[in-house]
């Protein structure tokens, strides 16, 4: 287990900010995966702290819907489900279709360079937190290029509540065909690009979902950013 090191306590509040910010970068990046229980004093050993802002953390993540409570001080990672995939995924179909048709129409050659900009950082062959900032960028920028501020703010309410369901269906490379049309303000293979890209990382989704094995990254611990975090208290 991870230990951290402190020459002196920082306040509870900060504290339990931090365990927070660490306990739900695990969630959403599928490190911590659906469906795994979690314990209060587990936790706290791993992070060095004492239980109360793990159990601080636990119940506001309980709140936002990350984190189920059982009985006897256990707490569970909420499931991912079948239904979950349906749901949110065939929204985005219905919502970012029609943003991207008109974003294509209109698009300027600087909402163009941001995209271009994601896009060449887009190297990693497996979902992290930088990967889905990057991912939700991408695709908040499409909407507010669309021009139409209300469907802008769906999408990007809906993309963020949908972390942990991308990062179950992650598909590298897919965002350069959406910028190819773009680039040719092309509604109609912009639209349908779209599509493509949302539907195939949706099936990748419900597989995860119907397996209960999302994908983590591979070459990280759960608690990646433990390491950082003690470098920083110490």
């Amino acid at each position: 287990m991870a230990t951290i090191n402190r020459k002196q306590p920082l306040p509870n509040l900060s504290l339990r900010k931090q365990v927070v910010a660490i306990l739900r970068d695990a969630i959403l990046a599928c490190r911590l995966e659906p469906g795994a229980v979690l314990n209060e004093r587990d936790l706290a050993e791993q992070l060095g702290v004492s239980k109360t802002p793990v159990r601080e953390a636990l119940s506001l993540l309980n709140h936002e819907g990350l984190v189920q409570i059982l009985p006897r001080q256990a707490y569970v990672v909420t499931p991912i489900t079948v239904r979950d995939v349906h749901e949110c995924f065939d929204l985005r179909v219905i919502l970012e279709c029609a943003a991207v048709e008109l974003a294509a129409a209109r698009i300027g050659d600087d909402e163009l360079a941001q995209l271009e900009a994601i896009v060449s950082g887009e190297a990693d062959t497996e979902p992290s937190a930088e990967t889905l900032v990057r991912n939700t960028g991408f695709h908040s920028l499409i909407a507010r290029a669309s021009g139409n501020e209300r469907l802008t703010i769906l999408i990007e309410k809906l993309l963020g509540e949908m972390p942990r369901l991308i990062t179950a269906g992650y598909v590298l490379g897919e965002h350069e065909s959406l910028m190819k049309s773009l680039r040719e303000r092309n509604p109609v293979h912009a639209r349908d690009a779209m599509r493509q890209h949302i539907l195939h990382v949706k099936e990748k989704a419900l597989g995860a979902a119907a397996s209960g094995k999302p994908r983590p990254k591979a070459d990280q611990p759960p608690f990646a950013r433990v390491r950082r975090w003690k470098a920083a208290r110490k």
